[in-house]
């Protein structure tokens, strides 16, 4: 299951009490919040309870007039080609469909910001830091967000359009149902069992950011946060072990890092498997080449006596393996970028492994 963020289109506020009496599903997008997102609930932006997952999960409210104007500002900046003009278009027809528009528009980005945790025990204090990172409620953050869009590669090009994305049924909605009254006073409420400590801290930190609201009603047992699958990334990027100044050690260490983690049977996505199983095939096609060249070399070494006032011909297997070791370095930086964007990259390398089917 793919994380998600999600754009929702609703008339009240969540969190006051009052029930969602409607909610209509706009836009999703995989593995990342897209600036499109961003850019529709900036300008008025505020943080809000979460109305799919249980608190103290937030998400993000904007006006839904301003959101749409802002992202309108940026329409009007980007290039007029054939292609990003029928993006547009369709983010317009979507956007102004009398069917979707609505007062706020709500957008539940806690599937994306749970990904980038590092305590999983407690993993609410930094996702609300990164939930207050993306409420822009000024006209300079709206400016900055807009130039920042604009100086991104064309290939990034359906963040700011949301192609593709433009839909009423999504993956996972909130339901609509009625949020909890809060109780008159503490000794009006039945016998509960004491907070546990990590929403304790949370509540404490979070008192003084926003009003305190009862959890949401939606339906958090269907989806959980969860840690993305495996993309292939962690194997392409162990291989920059051959960068510690151990030579020829750390060469054979990335070698063989590299074909292990790249044989794990941890869950993948599909481009993943294909990632760590290229990251693997590259890693034991670096590791044999490595270990040829460097018995070639002490081989020479060993019996080439007569040229040894010079640098070549012994000097042949330790040039070849250090431009193959640059070769390496390269390939783990652009294979871990790649894999990390969810795209496969396949170098050239000795066919020792095969994608495992239906790694999930």
């Amino acid at each position: 299951m793919a994380n998600r963020s999600y754009l929702y289109v609703v008339d009240e506020i969540p969190g006051q009490g009052d029930p969602l009496k409607r909610v209509t599903g706009l836009s999703e997008w995989k593995w990342d919040v897209p600036l499109v997102h961003e850019l529709l609930v900036s300008g008025s932006g505020r943080l809000v309870p979460s109305t799919i997952w249980d608190a103290p999960a937030m998400a993000i409210l904007g006006d839904y007039d301003q959101g749409v104007a802002n992202l309108e500002r940026l329409f009007a900046q980007l290039p007029h080609d054939e292609e990003t003009q029928r993006q547009i278009a369709e983010a317009r027809n979507a956007l102004n469909d009398p069917a979707n528009r609505g007062r706020y528009l709500l957008l539940e980005v806690a599937e994306i910001h749970v990904l980038g945790v590092t305590d999983d025990d407690n993993p609410f204090p930094e996702m609300l830091t990164e939930a207050q990172g993306m409420v822009r409620d000024d006209e300079a953050s709206v400016d900055s967000l807009i130039r920042y869009a604009l100086g991104l590669p064309a290939e990034k090009r359906q963040q700011l359009t949301g192609s593709g994305s433009w839909a009423n049924n999504l993956y996972f909605a909130p339901s609509g149902a009625p949020q909890q009254e809060p109780a008159a006073a503490p000794d009006a409420q039945p016998e509960v069992q004491p907070a546990p400590p990590a929403a304790a801290q949370y509540a404490a930190q979070t008192e003084q950011q926003a009003p305190q609201f009862p959890p949401p009603t939606g339906q958090p047992q269907q989806v959980l946060l969860v840690r993305p699958l495996a993309n292939g990334a962690v194997q392409w990027g162990v291989g920059l072990l051959a960068l510690i100044p151990f030579p020829f050690v750390s060469a054979i260490v990335a070698g063989i890092v590299m074909t292990a983690v790249g044989r794990s049977r941890a869950p993948a996505t599909e481009a993943g498997e294909r990632n760590r199983t290229n990251a693997a095939n590259w890693g034991i096609t670096y590791l044999i080449s490595s270990v040829i060249l460097i018995a070639l070399h002490i081989a020479f070494l060993m019996t080439l006596d007569e040229y040894s006032s010079t640098f070549y011909p012994i000097g042949i297997p330790i040039t070849i393996w250090f431009a193959l070791s640059v070769t390496h370095v390269v390939l783990s930086i652009v294979g871990l970028v790649k894999a990390s964007r969810g795209v496969v990259f396949k170098p050239i390398a000795l066919p020792f492994f095969s994608p495992r089917a239906q790694v999930r």
